[in-house]
């Protein structure tokens, strides 16, 4: 026969508090002692406390004022009125989770809302809570109570320590529907939470279940009530003379727990006397007891269970006899409002064990400490291996940050960033990626880099970028930089270059006319040189082309209107609009000779041309004014009417020397007209500006192709 004990058996730590202040206060011997009702739900440990001289009390009428100690369960505030009145001296043993109970149902009753109570009308802990909502609460035992509710403003409701969780939940339930307005507190006792699932996990494994503790307990009952729910044999029992040897026959595997007020002395014996059913001889008790229990040493690293969490202090179970304390100051290093703010009730964490006992019998915990062990090991792996850590910067000191990342690290403002960071004040309370690059544990020093995590990240980003790029591929870029000759554009860990002739399809005198640093653009790539790094982009291909259709939209001899954009020695150049430019050759400027184009126009000046030739594959287009001119000019003064000679007839010498004398001006006017053009084209080249790679193309040598178009449109309208 094997027989297992829960870990969450006997005293818990409410019940545990109000023994130690009644014993502490007999001991005093300052008088009498009385409690408020049985202390505990007991009656074994409520004889013992007579025995010492505690006695328990119904009410105060003709008693001898002494001192009063209200039961963990707590009473109705009219008790202290009471008390205080008739001269009593209070020493409030109220568990801490019945407190916090009484201070919801009085904030929400002065609030002006309903109070509902979910417990056993009849259990004092249910009528202090009641008392403390000014006798104004509901009390609900169970779901088919609550069906019969109604209200008609908002509801807060809570629950007795000693509640069944599910019963709760499906109160809560029915009151979400019968309520206009619900606000729920599941103010379950923690211990009582553990306790009920130690006892549903151990009647899994067993053949039949020993609950421990007074019939008059309410959390001993709900114990058996849930074994029994699970279809194992269950037996609920006070004492270890209640025992029969036939509950145990053919039984293997017996479970063992006991309620909040089982003193551990009766559990002792109610496993002594199973065992002398079953007639091992030699195996100590207190022994088998014992085992069930972990063994604390100071500095041990220990995982335990929060089972309560208080403004100063948090409770965890340890599988120690007593629940740890964790002081506030003791969770972490970090400012905090609150301890909810580092751990949660129910969650598993590890603690370092600074006393096996305080002056309470309780083990001193730390958290912190706990951490900063765990945190120099996971530190000494990550620097090792070169992995990186996250932390949370905390502040801003003299020369960079400090970096929660399990203790306290710094960060030198020149690892902050790829580039220098001048404000570091808006790290602070941002997760970072760093890596440890100094570690020294007995000097207590930590020094971490983000900028080597970054730069990593980046060559990453950028070889697997230089893999992915190919010519005519379209990608998102942001501006970075802008200057004379163009525009900077950062793909994603490498820039390239967008030059001023590739940002646009019209004229651009400056890349901030078409783009600004920091904005979001597609780009295309033009050309990739991957030994040089060096990528040339463009903005223009992108966007629609102006040339497309520009045959039909500008049509041979028809009359269009313009803007000069740019003069050269042969011509001006007109936009017809954004991106679409023609070129009126220095001779279709007027019907007289001119010397300089800007004799004629300036740029800027709105002017009239008429289309002499459109070339939409080689994007270009003749224009001429003296055209339009000579039109308005014909329409104005018609040419008159030409008589017949009277006598005589056409001599053929004198037409064939007219003709001649016609077509040598012809021809020496395209002579000197060619001479012109190739001293302008001389006299309008440039150097190359700044060189920006072989893949960047100046805008000098973009101006004279666009010059060398000029001067083959203008030897076109020559002949």
């Amino acid at each position: 026969m094997e027989i297992k004990i829960a870990q969450h058996s006997g005293f818990c730590y409410g019940v545990k508090r109000a023994l130690e202040m009644a014993e502490k206060a007999a001991k005093n011997g300052k008088g009498p002692v009385y409690t408020w009702g049985p202390l505990v739900h007991n009656p074994r440990v409520v004889a013992d406390l007579e025995g010492k001289g505690v006695i328990s009390l119904q009410e105060l009428a003709g008693v001898p004022p002494g001192r009063l100690i209200i039961r963990a369960h707590g009473a109705p505030p009219e008790v202290y009125t009471q008390a205080e009145e008739r001269g009593f001296t209070i020493i409030d043993a109220t568990c801490p989770s019945v407190r916090k109970c009484q201070k919801i149902a009085a904030d929400l009753a002065q609030a002006g809302k309903e109070v509902v109570v979910v417990g056993h009308p009849d259990h004092p802990e249910v009528k202090g809570i009641c008392g403390w909502s000014g006798g104004s609460a509901t009390v609900v035992a169970d779901p088919a109570e609550g069906q019969a509710l109604t209200f008609s403003k908002p509801v807060g409701v809570l629950a007795q320590t000693t509640q069944e969780e599910k019963n709760f939940r499906e109160i809560v339930r029915l009151l979400q529907e019968r309520a206009p307005e619900l606000e729920v507190f599941p103010t379950i006792c923690a211990a009582t939470r553990l306790r009920q699932e130690d006892a549903l996990e151990l009647a899994k494994k067993v053949d039949v279940m020993f609950v421990i503790g007074a019939r008059s307990s309410a959390n001993t009952k709900e114990l058996a009530k849930l074994c029994r729910r699970l279809g194992v044999q269950t037996y609920h029992i006070e004492s270890a003379a209640e025992l029969c040897r036939e509950w145990l026959q053919n039984k293997d595997r017996i479970g063992v727990i006991a309620g909040a007020s089982t003193p551990d002395v009766t559990i002792e014996e109610v496993i002594r006397i199973m065992t002398e059913f079953q007639r091992s001889e030699g195996e100590n008790i207190e022994d088998m007891y014992a085992s069930t229990l972990r063994t604390l040493e100071e500095g041990d690293v220990i995982s335990g269970k929060v089972v309560r969490i208080d403004n100063d202090e948090v409770l965890v179970d340890i599988g120690y006899k007593s629940e740890g304390v964790l002081p506030l100051q003791e969770l972490t290093d970090k400012t905090i409002s609150s301890p909810e703010d580092v751990v949660t009730v129910g969650e598993e964490i590890d603690v370092y064990v600074m006393k096996v006992e305080n002056s309470e019998g309780n083990p001193l915990l730390s958290k912190k400490r706990a951490d900063y062990e765990g945190a120099w090991v996971d530190l000494q792996k990550a620097y090792e291996s070169k992995e990186p850590v996250e932390g949370e910067v905390l502040q801003v000191v003299k020369g960079g940050l400090i970096i929660f990342v399990g203790l306290r690290a710094f960060l030198p403002a020149s690892q902050v960033g790829l580039r220098y960071e001048p404000n570091l004040e808006k790290y602070v309370g941002q997760t970072l990626r760093v890596r440890v690059i100094e570690l020294e544990r007995t000097r207590n020093k930590v020094i971490v880099s983000q900028k080597v995590v970054l730069e990593e990240e980046l060559a990453e980003k950028r070889a697997a970028l230089w893999e992915d790029l190919t010519e005519n591929q379209v990608r998102q870029g942001t501006v970075t930089k802008l200057t004379d000759f163009g525009a900077f554009v950062d793909l994603g860990g490498i820039e390239g270059l967008v030059h001023i002739s590739e940002l646009s399809w019209a004229r651009v005198k400056h890349p901030s006319e078409v783009v600004r640093e920091g904005e979001d653009i597609e780009v295309m790539v033009l050309g990739i040189d991957r030994e040089r790094e060096r990528i040339s982009l463009g903005l223009k291909q992108v966007l629609p082309d102006p040339w497309e259709g520009v045959a039909k939209k500008y049509p041979v001899d028809s009359i269009q209107r313009g803007t000069v954009t740019h003069i050269v020695g042969f011509g001006a150049f007109v936009q017809l609009e954004p991106g679409v430019e023609g070129l009126v050759h220095i001779s279709q400027l007027a019907n007289y000779r001119v010397a300089e184009a800007s004799d004629v126009v300036e740029v800027g000046q709105m002017v009239n041309v008429k289309i002499l030739n459109v070339n939409e594959e080689d994007r270009r287009i003749s224009l001429s004014i003296r055209e339009v001119d000579q039109e308005i000019e014909e329409n104005e003064y018609p040419a008159p009417a030409v008589e017949e000679e009277p006598t005589g007839g056409i001599v053929i010498g004198e037409v064939l020397g007219e003709l001649l004398e016609e077509k040598q001006a012809e021809e020496a006017e395209k002579a000197e007209e060619a001479e012109e053009v190739e001293a302008a084209k001389e006299s309008e080249e440039v150097e190359p500006g700044e060189e920006i790679g072989e893949v960047v193309e100046s805008e000098g040598n973009k101006g004279e192709d666009e010059e060398a178009q000029g001067v083959e449109d203008g030897e076109d309208d020559g002949e």
